[in-house]
């Protein structure tokens, strides 16, 4: 599991709470996009070491809204949409991984919602090596 599976249940939580979403952009959007759609950006990574080759990661997001609505209603639809997330991202999932989400916020700056959260999971690096070798003992018996 990876932040590819992370980012594959923030789109799909986001699709099923927004009806019509075009589309689910990471990191940046191109020039011609289609409204309404969403912008997934990860503000922050904190990583911890564990034992065994596994890592506690929290990563923090800002999942940007962009309104389909005319300019004097933009701010009206970020404010719905806004109720529908707060009441839908408890927790995420994708691929029958469930991720909690925590320490959410909004803010509609610019006609744009912005609803921040994070997500803490442990990743886990498999190794090839062997975990223990072989003792091999000689052992006389005298009688």
């Amino acid at each position: 599991m990876g932040i590819d599976t992370l980012y594959k249940a923030i789109a799909a939580e986001c699709r099923a709470v927004i009806p019509g979403l075009k589309r689910v952009y990471r990191d940046n959007i191109p020039q011609n996009m289609e409204l309404p759609c969403i912008l997934v950006l990860t503000v922050s990574t904190e990583p911890s070491r564990r034992l065994d080759n596994r890592q506690r990661m929290k990563q923090s997001f800002d999942v940007q809204y962009f309104p389909v609505a005319e300019i004097q209603n933009r701010r009206k639809e970020c404010e719905t949409v806004k109720q529908e997330m707060l009441r839908h991202f408890d927790v995420i999932g994708a691929d029958s991984v469930s991720f909690y989400v925590r320490e959410r916020d909004t803010n509609i700056t610019d006609d744009v919602l912005h609803f921040l959260f994070s997500v803490t999971y442990t990743e886990y690096r498999a190794t090839d090596a062997p975990r223990m070798e072989d003792v091999k003992t000689n052992v006389e018996m005298e009688e």
